[in-house]
């Protein structure tokens, strides 16, 4: 007879996270280069974003641990938000490459850019919002009961007061203080690690890595680039 799983070692990551993103204060966190240019959010302003998440998903949907949270969007910096908070409340992340045929099974809730596809009409809830840093609201009508991301979480509050769960996403790989680290995409694939380790430690992601060339990236902080 087995006993329970041993608890993670990074089970309480969601507090020291959100901590040491707010200790960066308006220092960069992530610097995120995408269709619509350059765009930095301070350590405080990627908390806050965090924050508003996990409560909007606590608030409005109220997930359990192990439920899963599909993000059907291209890598962009909200796509990273919500694996940040999806991660913290223990739920199972899954990152659908853009333009993926199927889905696993019907999911409760998917965050999209798509929300008239039939992925969207599977799910329970639909979060639905654009890849685009300066977009305030969904581009497009919404069907009834789908919600508009962006416009809703907006509203939710400042402070987090739901409880985080047992961290259900990747373990961060240290860092060295003041090490800037290059993502691939968004930091929510291969490259999570890398980025969870350098905000831990105090530093910034920059990325994604095809829309830097070396000198953008040196400039950047990113060391080697």
């Amino acid at each position: 007879m087995t006993g329970p799983s041993p608890a993670r070692p990074d089970a309480a990551l969601p507090a020291p996270l959100l901590a040491a993103l707010e200790d960066l204060g308006p220092r960069p966190a992530l610097i995120w280069y995408g269709p619509d240019g350059r765009t930095e959010l301070s350590g405080h302003v990627l908390a806050n974003w965090v924050i508003k998440a996990i409560g909007h998903l606590a608030d409005e949907i109220d997930p359990a641990p192990g439920e899963d949270l599909v993000l059907d969007l291209p890598a962009h910096w909200k796509r990273l938000v919500l694996a940040l908070a999806g991660w913290s409340l223990g739920l199972r992340v899954s990152i659908l490459d853009e333009g993926a045929a199927g889905a696993p099974g019907a999911p409760r809730i998917l965050a999209t850019d798509h929300s008239g596809s039939a992925r969207a009409g599977q799910a329970d809830e639909v979060l639905a919002l654009a890849a685009l840093s300066l977009s305030l609201r969904f581009p497009e009508p919404l069907a009834a009961l789908q919600r508009d991301w962006v416009q809703e979480v907006r509203a939710s509050p400042d402070v987090l007061q739901v409880p985080t769960a047992a961290w259900s996403g990747p373990a961060p790989v240290p860092a060295a203080p003041g090490t800037a680290v290059l993502l691939t995409a968004d930091g929510t694939g291969s490259d999570a690690p890398a980025a969870l380790g350098a905000w831990l430690a105090g530093s910034r992601a920059v990325g994604p890595s095809a829309a830097l060339d070396a000198a953008t990236a040196r400039s950047e902080g990113v060391p080697d680039a």
